[in-house]
């Protein structure tokens, strides 16, 4: 794992421990890659929806048919943005895009959908070999828009995020790979921060993280985890991207100094307040962020933010104390039904130290 603490925007704890998978062959370091899953939402989609919202493109009562004309004639139309954003909408948690097109029990992978070898039919790679019908990215939108809606109450979905990232592209004619290094992840300093690490980055410093044996029947090295953002050529609005824990710190504090960094103002301070405050009165969600250790982790403050992720991620920011957190690790290494991170509290212990050893 790699854990990285910030007080008044200086480094207090800074270390990785282990190796980089079970089998012990490769220590861990500093500036080794991980697959941060679902924090994802934080560190892409939602500064660039922020970007949107600075833009006047974007508002929180906006509903997603007026975001995507394709959404109108859908019971997505009348969802607002401020409900997706929350997690108070009633989409579906997950679909499982990747059943429809390989035999789950042997990973087989149904030819119509996917090639051995990049063609005309099939650019968007998956794996290095395994290539998807370029229709794929259509079927997947279709499913989102033909997926039930539940009642209003808190439910964690990663649907909406697909919706985002499909306005956003649109918006700027550009992938959410260049908006981010063009936006934030360059002028932050963030270097070993993107999505398809292996396009830049030798195996060696990216961290494996699962044996998929129900999709890609092979270890994921390099490549994103989540099936979905996979079908996506790696680069989803929910999940895809790869980073360390110093890079991470970079952005937190981004969030934390008001969205202000190295002598920029990346994102108005008003917006900031906006994400990030609790949306709902009966839940424990900012605008993408997550703030439900706020009532777990004594000596949190009201104004904390953060997010998990499915690896086994997490970052975390308290403006009251001017602290960033951040654990990095690769749980679902060992197996992705292993969850002794979570049963066990790992990193919401670690943070409960850290708030015990500056409160009295």
């Amino acid at each position: 794992m790699q854990i990285i603490v910030a007080k008044k925007g200086k480094v207090i704890y800074d270390k990785v421990f282990g190796t980089q998978d079970i089998h012990k062959r490769q220590k861990l370091n500093w500036d080794h890659l991980y697959d941060v899953a679902s924090v994802t939402k934080v560190v892409a989609s939602v500064p660039l929806i922020m970007k949107e919202f600075e833009a006047g493109k974007i508002t929180f009562e906006q509903t997603l048919g007026e975001l995507d004309s394709d959404l109108k004639t859908t019971n997505k139309n009348g969802l607002k943005v401020k409900e997706v954003l929350a997690h108070q909408a009633g989409l579906a948690p997950w679909i499982g895009f990747y059943k429809e097109t390989v035999n789950v029990k042997n990973a087989r992978l149904y030819l119509d959908f996917y090639s051995r070898r990049q063609d005309e039919e099939h650019t968007i790679k998956v794996t290095d070999n395994i290539f998807i019908i370029n229709s794929i990215k259509d079927s997947i939108y279709e499913d989102i828009a033909k997926s039930p809606i539940g009642k209003k109450v808190y439910e964690y979905s990663d649907l909406g995020f697909y919706i985002f990232q499909k306005r956003i592209e649109n918006d700027y004619k550009k992938s959410y790979q260049e908006l981010l290094q063009e936006k934030f992840y360059q002028p932050l300093g963030m270097y070993h921060t993107m999505y398809n690490p292996k396009d830049k980055f030798d195996l060696e410093v990216i961290v494996p993280t699962a044996y998929d044996k129900t999709y890609r029947n092979q270890l994921i090295h390099g490549y994103v985890h989540d099936q979905g953002a996979a079908m996506m050529g790696g680069i989803a609005g929910h999940a895809g991207v790869f980073s360390n824990a110093i890079d991470l710190a970079k952005l937190m504090q981004m969030y934390l100094n008001k969205g202000f960094y190295g002598g920029q103002q990346f994102i108005k301070s008003e917006i900031i307040d906006q994400f990030t405050a609790k949306q709902y009165p009966n839940s424990n969600r900012g605008a993408g962020f997550d703030k439900s250790l706020i009532k777990s982790i004594k000596g949190a403050s009201n104004d904390a933010f953060g997010h998990y992720g499915f690896t086994g991620t997490m970052v975390w920011a308290d403006p009251k104390y001017d602290l960033v957190y951040i654990f990095l690790s690769n749980r679902v290494n060992i197996s992705e039904d292993n969850n002794l991170l979570s049963s066990k509290k790992v990193r919401e212990n670690i943070l409960q130290l850290i708030y015990d050893s500056f409160l009295p």
